[in-house]
């Protein structure tokens, strides 16, 4: 394993401990009331990570962020509450596209507002009928003077039922494919669009569909141009990729814990738990998938800062860990038995929250295909 620095510790450290004053406070008090996470709320507990530099992670300086390197980014990622985490992903990475593809402009425009979690924002990619190709994106843009005009629908966008700010892959030529594909800076308060809420496994509050109908956006807003919307895009998955990963591997820590903790207390037959094998086996399976995840994943963002290619450290490092996630969770709810299944006990909500995640940003299917494409040079996808 490799050798964290002091700085990094510390980073670690003290957002392990803002988790645990600030944040999962307010979410178990939401919960034992019933009530669910709002926009405000969250936003509210956005701003109480900006002082460790979580909000503007590997953003350089310059644009207002905090300079970090991917791994450190990475390493407080871990940390931080699940709750809020897949929030921070994809609003930050809206962030990060602006400011390392945007104009001064638009630079000047966004960021601030989204370093400061006043704003949202989300990526807008997958469609009714468009999954896990992107380059057959339906929804259009048509030039219309100084605006373009978008019509078309989003579906299953994270963060979609409460963006502020949506980067929306668009197609200015069908007849193109890929090499048609641009995407834009669409600014709800100037160009408006419907957002409805969707409901899944894992309670995700703000899992949305946005719908674009007419939507006058300014040419301005173009923040990668056509020929270079897929490409810009595909890049953007690499790291994305990586942080699905570590959400998982943030379940993984949880289950784990409580799952040791249980081992050691609950007795049956006039002993502990722990000291059965197959529990022990469980425990030690655990434990296993749980360093082999942060092994692919810690160094995928190694070489992501090497700026070296990382398509294939990735996808591993993705599907590796969101299906670990599952497999852990899963076994930490066998260790308790009936108790695990029961909504009183975190754990059922812990697999849950696994089980999303072996499908956005790229199912574990087409992980293994691109790692295949990468090492063999022969494309298994049609």
């Amino acid at each position: 394993m490799f050798k964290l620095t002091d700085e990094q510790k510390l980073l670690v450290d003290t957002t392990k401990k803002l988790m645990k004053r600030d944040i999962r406070p307010v979410v178990d008090g939401l919960k034992a009331k019933g009530q669910s996470m709002t926009k405000e709320i969250c936003q509210e507990l956005l701003k109480k990570t900006i002082p460790l530099g979580i909000m503007g992670n590997v953003v350089k300086e310059e644009y207002g962020g905090a300079g970090m390197d991917y791994l450190t980014y990475g390493l407080m990622y871990e940390q931080i509450d699940k709750a809020i985490n897949s929030v921070i992903m994809i609003s930050t990475g809206v962030t990060r596209a602006i400011a390392s593809l945007g104009t001064d402009a638009q630079r000047e425009k966004w960021l601030p507002g989204l370093l400061n979690a006043d704003l949202i924002g989300c990526t807008a990619i997958t469609e009714p009928n468009v999954g896990s190709n992107p380059a057959f994106i339906e929804t259009r843009a048509v030039e219309d003077g100084d605006y373009y005009v978008i019509n078309g629908n989003k579906l299953f966008i994270t963060n979609g039922a409460i963006a502020d700010v949506a980067i929306v892959v668009t197609s200015l030529d069908r007849s193109k494919g890929a090499k048609g594909l641009a995407r834009f800076i669409v600014d709800k308060r100037e160009s408006p669009f419907e957002a409805r809420h969707i409901k899944t496994i894992g309670g995700e509050e703000f899992l949305g569909e946005l719908i674009f109908e007419d939507c006058r956006v300014p040419k301005e807003n173009i923040v990668s141009a056509e020929g270079s919307g897929l490409k810009d895009q595909l890049a953007g998955f690499q790291v994305a990729r990586c942080f699905v990963g570590l959400t998982g591997l943030n379940l993984m820590n949880e289950a784990y814990e409580i799952a040791c903790q249980y081992a050691r207390d609950r007795k049956q037959f006039g002993k502990t738990i722990g000291s059965f094998q197959l529990i022990a086996e469980m425990i030690t399976d655990m434990l296993a998938d749980i360093e082999t995840s942060k092994l692919l994943l810690y160094k995928a963002l190694s070489v992501i800062d090497e700026g070296l290619h990382v398509n294939s450290y990735s996808s591993m490092a993705k599907y590796w860990a969101t299906e670990a996630a599952v497999r852990v969770t899963s076994k930490a709810i066998q260790i308790h038995g009936a108790y695990g299944l029961c909504t009183e006990y975190p754990l059922e909500e812990l697999f849950r929250l696994a089980r999303m995640l072996s499908i956005p940003d790229g199912t574990t299917e087409i992980q293994k295909l691109i790692v295949a494409r990468e090492q063999l040079g022969i494309s298994a996808l049609v």
